[in-house]
């Protein structure tokens, strides 16, 4: 909630890369959705702010749970990404479950 135009703008356009991964009709919902709860949506970042550096982040709100982590293992850590994407409104699809 208190990031100005431009970082919300950069934000969405980071969620977007997620969420993109989907229809182009699931991703519209999805995106509306997540613009709906933005003021509820935090941003961590730690590490480094230099381009091709090794940093972790996370996008956190009520329908969206993002996070990007690099991983040492042994090696430049840019070249191991863990990443994990999800609905914690939506786990396991129980919005669409059957009784």
């Amino acid at each position: 909630s208190t990031f100005n135009p431009a970082q919300k703008a950069m934000l969405l356009a980071v969620i977007r890369e997620w969420v993109g991964i989907t229809s182009d009709a699931a991703a519209k919902v999805k995106m509306a959705e997540i613009e709906a709860n933005l003021g509820e949506t935090w941003f961590a970042w730690s590490g480094p702010t230099t381009p091709g550096s090794a940093a972790y982040f996370r996008v956190q709100g009520p329908t969206v749970h993002i996070e990007y982590a690099p991983q040492n293992l042994g090696g430049s850590a840019v070249n191991h990404t863990h990443t994990i994407y999800r609905d914690p409104s939506n786990d396991y699809g129980r919005k669409f479950a059957k009784p």
